[in-house]
């Protein structure tokens, strides 16, 4: 069914023709400069700071995987504590009411004897 009275002929287009993106006008990109020819003593400056950039890094790399290194050593000890703490804590909160139900027992058996 066509409507060809409608002012929006949405039904006259097909989904092959509709375009997805609207056309923009072509854009001019400037081109790259020319490459510069660079002399020895300066290409030579140029390679030594690389290198020195290279070794600083290197060293900094090192640095921070001792200090992680040293890191995990220490929270592995707190974790260690943590648990022993743990562990210790729920020992003796157990011997305690133990302790307390074995006096509160002999309490109670002393009074039913009288």
């Amino acid at each position: 069914m066509k409507y060809k009275d409608s002012k929006c002929n949405a039904y006259d287009t097909y989904a092959s023709d509709a375009k997805l993106y609207p056309s923009l006008p072509p854009v001019v990109v400037p081109s790259a400069p020319e490459l510069i020819r660079v002399k020895g003593i300066a290409q030579s400056y140029r390679l030594q700071k690389i290198n020195e950039i290279k070794k600083e890094i290197s060293a900094e790399r090192d640095k921070r995987a001792n200090l992680s290194k040293k890191y995990h050593r220490a929270v592995r000890i707190v974790a260690g504590v943590d648990n022993a703490l743990v562990v210790s804590s729920m020992v003796l909160g157990a011997t305690g009411i133990g302790v307390l139900i074995t006096i509160i027992a002999a309490l109670v058996a002393i009074n039913k004897k009288k």
